[in-house]
């Protein structure tokens, strides 16, 4: 897609200008170009521009300030809205607005989209930018503000939005606020349904500033593969930072999302609102995922700590073959990592500080990698562990992958090579009793190894006494070849 869009700059410098009233029209043998300034009816001449019946590229070039008061739609493959410096549209409806791309191809840069500062009613209306189902689209250098819906939407229609770049662009002082529940959005890949799927989309380098009005700054909540969400800077959200969440219950339809590099901070209610909510990044259902070198700041802000979701400035549910490396954690008002379900996964070079509870956290998982990370200024036990058999029934009904069903936790879990900058307990692993009301087997944790860590504090207890595992199958865990040092 860069070949063409350098060819396309190239051509456009060789064309002539031919001014015609509000439209300036010129042509070469591979794009017409219509220049717009603004006239009394906008809307409609935004449209017509738009509606231009060609072939050819068709480059839309705004100049100067576009009250409209209704959204206007792409209606050709290989439409560009290019604005010249200052320019803009002002959408003065929070219902109908934005610009929506209903066509492959297309590109929208270098200017501004502002709302009414109203907030819409309905998730689907109001928006910035509407991408609907389709392909090879970018979106670059656009600032959004006051935007009364979702401010960049990527929507499914028969299919997904493939391969379509979100680049470069800020998003400042949101309004749109549906109450305690919903999803409003900086940048979002959505949403509920079957039969599509958004694949290898990029969402990089974008500024977010939910103003502690959006509940989510970037993510996908739906259906999807190899989506990437990369060097974006987040602040001020009221549910999370960043997002990768399978929204039907299929286990199988959302895999191999990127986080990378990605600076995120203060996310959590505010005033005197709680919420289970509040995590930095949370993949839920999102396999085969990578999340790596973010730096993840003051999270959980407002918690209501019943542990109902899970609750980590990073937060691993349900998403196996997940590896989360290199990330900085500082501030939690829970949990630094949490992980539950996530088989297979790899914990590796991560930096967590300053956390209310655990540094991590780990539910019904097996076969992990806990390796070189370091853990500093932990409220409690550094590294936790709670883990149930696969049979109960309220695990049976949340899973659908048949591999983890009816099958012991706890097992194979390799912790080696870390830093415990701690006075309090280092591990403590257990796994669960025998229930008969439940008809419950009970699970017992084993095979599992604390090896070659460095453990740095003024707690004179001896070293067995800070490693626990209970409700373990006796002498099957190893606790070996870790040095202990005083302050």
């Amino acid at each position: 897609m860069k070949k063409k869009f350098n060819i396309l700059i190239v051509l456009l410098l060789t064309h002539t200008i031919v001014s015609l009233a509000n439209v300036i029209q010129a042509q070469s043998s591979d794009t017409i170009i219509l220049r717009l300034q603004p006239s009394k009816d906008c809307t409609a001449q935004v449209q017509n521009a738009l509606s231009h019946n060609t072939n050819k590229w068709l480059h839309i070039i705004i100049d100067g300030t576009f009250f409209l008061n209704q959204a206007v739609e792409t209606k050709k493959d290989r439409t560009i809205i290019e604005f010249t410096p200052n320019s803009k549209f002002v959408f003065q409806n929070s219902q109908s607005s934005g610009i929506t791309i209903k066509n492959n191809n297309c590109i929208v840069k270098n200017g501004k989209i502002q709302g009414n500062g109203t907030s819409s009613k309905s998730f689907y209306q109001g928006y910035g930018i509407l991408i609907h189902g389709v392909d090879n689209c970018l979106i670059s250098n656009m600032t959004f503000e006051k935007i009364s819906g979702n401010n960049i939407l990527l929507l499914q229609t028969k299919k997904g939005c493939n391969n379509n770049q979100i680049r470069n662009n800020t998003i400042i002082n949101p309004v749109f606020d549906l109450g305690v529940n919903g999803d409003e959005a900086g940048i979002l890949l959505g949403y509920s349904g079957y039969g599509y799927s958004h694949n290898n989309n990029i969402i990089e380098n974008n500024f977010i500033d939910g103003g502690d009005v959006l509940k989510i700054g970037v993510g996908i909540i739906g259906h999807g593969k190899g989506n990437v969400f990369r060097g974006n800077n987040i602040q001020n959200l009221r549910n999370y930072g960043i997002i990768s969440y399978e929204s039907e219950f299929t286990d199988v339809n959302l895999s191999e999302s990127i986080i990378d590099n990605n600076t995120i901070r203060n996310i959590g209610e505010v005033g005197r609102s709680k919420t289970p909510k509040g995590m930095g990044i949370y993949l839920m259902k999102s396999n085969n995922s990578l999340v790596s070198e973010n730096k993840v700041y003051n999270t959980l802000r407002n918690s209501d700590q019943n542990e109902t979701l899970s609750p980590g400035a990073i937060s691993i549910s349900a998403s196996p073959n997940t590896i989360v490396r290199n990330n900085v954690v500082d501030g939690s008002f829970m949990y630094g990592i949490t992980s539950d379900y996530s088989f297979n996964s790899k914990f590796i070079n991560n930096i967590i500080s300053n956390t209310r509870k655990s540094g991590a956290y780990f539910i019904n998982m097996n076969n992990i990698i806990v390796k070189g990370n370091s853990f500093r200024n932990i409220g409690e036990v550094v590294l936790k562990g709670y883990f149930e058999d696969t049979s109960l029934q309220y695990i049976k009904d949340q899973m659908r992958i048949d591999t983890y069903k009816n099958i012991r936790t706890g097992n194979n879990f390799i912790i080696s090579e870390n830093s415990f900058y701690t006075d309090q307990n280092v591990l403590f692993f257990t796994g669960s009793d025998p229930d008969k009301s439940k008809k419950y087997k009970g699970n017992r944790i084993a095979r599992n190894k604390f090896e070659n860590n460095r453990i740095i504090g003024n707690n004179k207890r001896p070293l067995n006494e800070k490693i626990a595992f209970r409700i373990e199958d006796s002498g099957s865990n190893i606790v070996r070849n870790n040095e202990f040092l005083t302050n």
